[in-house]
């Protein structure tokens, strides 16, 4: 049975990103602040084993813990998808530089410390793959998301430095870039006006 981590897992696409691994016949890690109590019940009817690591994953005392838990269920992973992330809205002017700093940790540190953990067990396997969730925002300028453009940016320079390293050691990186996608996550966002139909088209 091949096994897969899966950040940010209780809700939009780190569910649906779990379920269809799940569908595949992956074992399932799942990792968010909350309980993924809706992912967990799904995927234990596609008849899948799955644990859970619950905490901040910019953390590297939750991070260790996953590793653990890994290493101690099924002692090998063969997929990491990074996709835990937090947005945030706001002229650049008015941004604080504890916010602007939270939102790098979470976006960019978290999936640093998850691949340098995951990533080790994948070289000494010789085989693996790390999935980086980016965004559009990693690619082009979107005014209002200093912060949140600047994370996802740093993320696809992170993967394409790892698949440099470690694409001929057996271990693939790679990003995938999508546009809005109304998920849990903007709801907040949506409400207070930060994302508008003008917006996602500017």
């Amino acid at each position: 049975m091949k096994i897969a981590i899966v950040t940010g897992a209780a809700q939009g696409i780190g569910r649906q990103t779990a379920e269809v691994l799940a569908a595949a016949g992956y074992g399932l890690l799942l990792m968010d602040l909350h309980a993924c109590v809706a992912t967990m019940d799904a995927v234990k009817r596609a008849g899948v084993e799955v644990e859970e690591v619950l905490g901040d994953v910019s953390e590297q005392a939750v991070v260790q813990r996953a590793v653990e838990a890994v290493r101690s269920r099924w002692g090998r992973v063969d997929v990491l998808v990074n996709n835990a992330g937090i947005s945030f809205i706001a002229p650049a002017e008015t941004v604080e530089g504890k916010a602007f700093l939270r939102v790098l940790e979470v976006n960019l540190l978290a999936p640093f410390l998850l691949a340098k953990a995951f990533g080790a067990m994948m070289l000494e396997q010789k085989s693996g793959s790390i999935v980086n969730v980016a965004s559009i925002a990693g690619l082009v300028g979107i005014a209002d998301r200093s912060a949140y453009n600047a994370s996802k940016h740093g993320l696809i320079g992170l993967t394409r430095t790892l698949a440099a390293e470690w694409g001929g050691r057996g271990v693939r990186c790679n990003a995938v870039c999508p546009g809005w996608v109304k998920t849990e996550m903007d709801v907040a966002d949506q409400a207070g006006g930060g994302i508008t139909m003008r917006t996602l088209k500017a």
